[in-house]
């Protein structure tokens, strides 16, 4: 698991954030790999604070078929 942190915020990043973010939020300088879990002791865990919008549901449409080999006439 990749574990990202901005050492002058203190802010730690989750897993599903490092995916994303290649920034820090507050400040702008570029995260920082940490090795274990033991370096990002009293860290606070970055929340975002606008939730993440819903991922629009597939609908099922009904379209018309053309047959476009017969003469229309």
């Amino acid at each position: 698991m990749t574990r990202l942190s901005c050492p002058s915020c203190r802010l730690r990043f989750a897993a599903a954030a490092t995916a994303t973010i290649t920034t820090c939020p507050d400040c702008g300088q570029h995260l920082e790999v940490v090795i274990s879990a033991e370096d990002t002791i009293g860290f606070r865990l970055f929340t975002p604070l606008d939730p993440q919008p819903e991922l629009p549901m597939a609908v099922e449409a009904a379209l018309p078929i053309h047959d476009f080999g017969r003469d229309c006439t």
